[in-house]
C-alpha cells in the first residue's frame, strides 16, 4: 500500500501481513493518494484518502485481481524461460545490468519479439554496453535466446508464465518505506551514502552533480563537482569528519570535498574508479573499473593527497575481454577485497606485506558483484549471475554459498550490519530487498514499493538500523528513487 501526497516528493508505503493488515506511523495530516499492489494485482481506480490529525484512521482498500499472469511478470519469471548453465550467466553478466529483462525487453503486449527485433535490439544494445564480452556475436545470441523464448512459447504467441511469489515477511510488514524522488528523473542515482548529519548524499552518475537529500523534509540540493566536462560520479566514501571521497569514472579521478568549508580537491588517479572506501588510518583505497594491462587498484595517502597504483596479478580474459573490478571494501585488520565481475574472483591485497591472493568463485561465471565484510572478517559476496549469497572466511580459505529465495533474483549489492548482525542483500530483478541472519542462516524478505526497480548501491545508518537504496535503472523509465526501510 503506497500514499504519496498530491504536491509531494515522497511516496509513504506498508506491506500487509497475512490479515492484510498494514499501518502507517509518521504520515503528516492531509490528502493523500493511493495506490495498491501484489503479485497479480492492483487497485482498479484512482483512490483517495484524507489523513486526519488524530491517530487510528482506517483506510479499507479493497484490492482486486486483475492482472495476467503475462502482465505481472517479474524479470525473474522472464529469466526463467531460459535455460539454467554457464551460458545463460554469461547472458546475465552481458546483457541484465542497465535494467529488468522484462516485458518491454522479451516482447510487446501480445507476443514475443521475432528473431528480426529481436536482431535489431541485440545490435543496438552490443553497440552501446561496455561492458559486454567481446566474443558474444549478434546471431548466436539472437538464436540462443529468442530460440528458448520461443520453445517455451510451445507455437503460441507468447509463452504462459510461471507466477513469481511476491515474498515478505513478518518483519516486513513491521517495516515503514519511504521513496524519495530524485531532483533530475532521468538521472541515475549510482551511489548513496548517510552523510555525519543524517542527511542522505547521492552520485548523480549522468548529470555529473553530487544531491543532498534532507530526509525529514524530502528537499534535495545539488552540488556541483569543479571538474572540466562530465564528472561521472559513480561511488563515494564519507570519512569520520563528514569528508567527501566520490570516484569520477570518466576524469579517472578522485574528487575531495571537505565538510567545513565545501571546497573541492582533485587528484587525477589514471584509472576509472569504480569502488573506494577509506581504511582505519584515512587513506582511501579504490580499484580500475576497467584496467588492463596491467589490472590495478590504488590507494590515496590521506596525509600527502598522492595517489598510488598497485599492479594486481591477475590473468587476462581468454577472449581478451577485461575482468572488469567491481566492488571493494576493506575489512577491519585493514585487508583489501575487491571482485572481478567477468573475471569471475575474489582477490585478497595484505598492504603490510604487498601480496595478493586471488580466489576463484566456487561457479565459474557467478558474477560477483559488490561485497561486503563483517566485524569477523568474512566476505560476503552477491553473486549477480549465480543468484547466491556467498560468505568467504578468511581463516579457511572456503566459500559458502546460500541459495536466495528468489530463483534469478540478481543479487547486486550486500551490506553487513555489524551492530544486528545481519546482512542486507539488494536485488536488481526481483524488487525485493533480503535480509540474512548468519546465526539462523535464514531469509526475510521486504518487497520493494516500486515495479522495475533496481538497486545498484545500499547503505546503513548505524545509529537507526535503516537501510538506505538507490534505485538505478537505464533507462531510467520513471523508476529511479531513492527508498529507506525503517525496521526499528
Amino acid at each position: 500500500m503506497t500514499l504519496r501526497a498530491d504536491s509531494g516528493t515522497m511516496a509513504f508505503s506498508a506491506v500487509a501481513d497475512d490479515a492484510g493488515r498494514y499501518r502507517f506511523e509518521t504520515l503528516e495530516p492531509g490528502e493523500y493518494g493511493v495506490t495498491a499492489q501484489g503479485s497479480d494485482a492492483v487497485t482498479t481506480a484512482p483512490v483517495s484518502a484524507v489523513i486526519p490529525a488524530e491517530p487510528g484512521t482506517v483506510l479499507d482498500i479493497t484490492v482486486e485481481a486483475g492482472l495476467s499472469a503475462w502482465d505481472a511478470a517479474q524479470s525473474p519469471a522472464f529469466l526463467a524461460l531460459l535455460p539454467n548453465g554457464e551460458e545463460k550467466r554469461k547472458f546475465i553478466l552481458d546483457c541484465t545490468g542497465c535494467h529488468h529483462f522484462s516485458q518491454r525487453t522479451v516482447g510487446f503486449e501480445d507476443r514475443l519479439k521475432t528473431r528480426e527485433e529481436w536482431t535489431e535490439w541485440v545490435q543496438v544494445m552490443m553497440a552501446n554496453n561496455a561492458f559486454m564480452s567481446p566474443s558474444r556475436e549478434v546471431g548466436e545470441t539472437v538464436d540462443w535466446v529468442s530460440g528458448h523464448l520461443e520453445e517455451a512459447a510451445a507455437g503460441a504467441p507468447r509463452p504462459e508464465m510461471q507466477r513469481v511469489p511476491r515474498l515478505s515477511s513478518e518483519a516486513a510488514s513491521r517495516a515503514s518505506y519511504t521513496e524519495y524522488d530524485i531532483p533530475v528523473p532521468e538521472d541515475l542515482p549510482h551511489d548513496l551514502m548517510v552523510d555525519v548529519d543524517g542527511r542522505i548524499v547521492v552520485t548523480g552518475q549522468l548529470t555529473g552533480v553530487m544531491f543532498v537529500l534532507d530526509p525529514v523534509t524530502g528537499a534535495w540540493e545539488d552540488i556541483a563537482i569543479p571538474v572540466e566536462g562530465f564528472a561521472n560520479p559513480r561511488a563515494i566514501d564519507i570519512d569520520h569528519e563528514g569528508n567527501w571521497m566520490v570516484a569520477l569514472g570518466a576524469p579517472q579521478s578522485l574528487a575531495r570535498r571537505t565538510r567545513a568549508t565545501g571546497e573541492w580537491d582533485i587528484h587525477y588517479v589514471d584509472m576509472h574508479p569504480h569502488s573506494v572506501q577509506f581504511d582505519a588510518e584515512g587513506d582511501l583505497w579504490y580499484n580500475g573499473h576497467f584496467s588492463i594491462d596491467p589490472e590495478r587498484i590504488g590507494w590515496w595517502d590521506g596525509d600527502t593527497g598522492e595517489a598510488n597504483p598497485i599492479v594486481v596479478p591477475s590473468e587476462a580474459m581468454p577472449d581478451g575481454g577485461i575482468t572488469m573490478q567491481y566492488g571493494l571494501r576493506v575489512a577491519p585488520d585493514g585487508t583489501v577485497w575487491t571482485t572481478q565481475l567477468h573475471g569471475g574472483r575474489l582477490i585478497r591485497y595484505d598492504p603490510p606485506t604487498g601480496e595478493f591472493t586471488l580466489y576463484d568463485m566456487p561457479v565459474s561465471a557467478s558474477g560477483p558483484r559488490r561485497p561486503d565484510v563483517g566485524s569477523d572478517g568474512r566476505v560476503w559476496i552477491p553473486e549477480y549471475a549465480g543468484g547466491q549469497l556467498t560468505v568467504f572466511d578468511p581463516s579457511t580459505e572456503e566459500f559458502r554459498r546460500f541459495q536466495l529465495p528468489i530463483q534469478d533474483a540478481l543479487p547486486y549489492v550486500v551490506r553487513v550490519d555489524p551492530r544486528r548482525n545481519v546482512v542486507w542483500i539488494g536485488t536488481s530483478a526481483a524488487e525485493t530487498v533480503f535480509r540474512f541472519d548468519p546465526s539462523t542462516e535464514t531469509f526475510e524478505a521486504f518487497p520493494l514499493p516500486t515495479r522495475g526497480a533496481l538497486i545498484r548501491h545500499m547503505d546503513i545508518d548505524e545509529e537507526s538500523g535503516d537501510l538506505w537504496a538507490a534505485y538505478g535503472a537505464f533507462p531510467s523509465r520513471g523508476v529511479n528513487r531513492i527508498l529507506r526501510i525503517r525496521t526499528e
